[in-house]
């Protein structure tokens, strides 16, 4: 298996930002699922902008949500100051998708989301095949 790893690209860096525990497990299982390695997990609009700034990973899955914060504003912070591909998930369809959309985020998905549709999202943003297509390929 490291053989294959060696000759792949390396995994995407992923920063997730949830606050409910059982959604953050599930979102983790399925970034690693389709090949993403989850370099930490923030649970509020701060520390996500401060691991952003310092972690510089690929991708953030961010909910829109968040106890104490916002999302959408998180999203503005980490584009102004480290701009990164953001993919924000959310439970409700609201303005706050096309408000999170304006600040920089490149897609919004609504949970529950699925393995298939994360898979999908992470190829469209960052160019990259991950999920069952980057397994068979690899």
């Amino acid at each position: 298996m490291a053989t294959d790893e060696g000759r792949a690209n390396p995994p995407l860096r992923v920063l997730l930002v949830e606050d409910e525990f059982v959604v953050s497990m599930s979102l983790r299982a399925q970034l690693e699922a389709v090949g993403c390695e989850v370099v930490a997990t923030a649970r509020d609009a701060n520390s996500a902008v401060a691991m952003a700034g310092s972690l510089r990973p690929d991708l953030i899955v961010m909910d829109i949500g968040l106890r104490g914060g916002s999302g959408v504003q998180a999203t503005q912070e980490i584009m102004e100051a480290a701009p990164t591909r953001i993919i924000v998930v959310t439970a409700y369809a609201d303005d706050r998708i096309q408000q999170a959309l304006e600040a920089g985020a490149a897609r919004a998905l609504l949970k529950p989301v699925l393995e298939e549709q994360l898979a999908k999202a992470i190829a469209e943003v960052t160019g990259r095949e991950v999920g069952r297509a980057r397994r068979e390929g690899g």
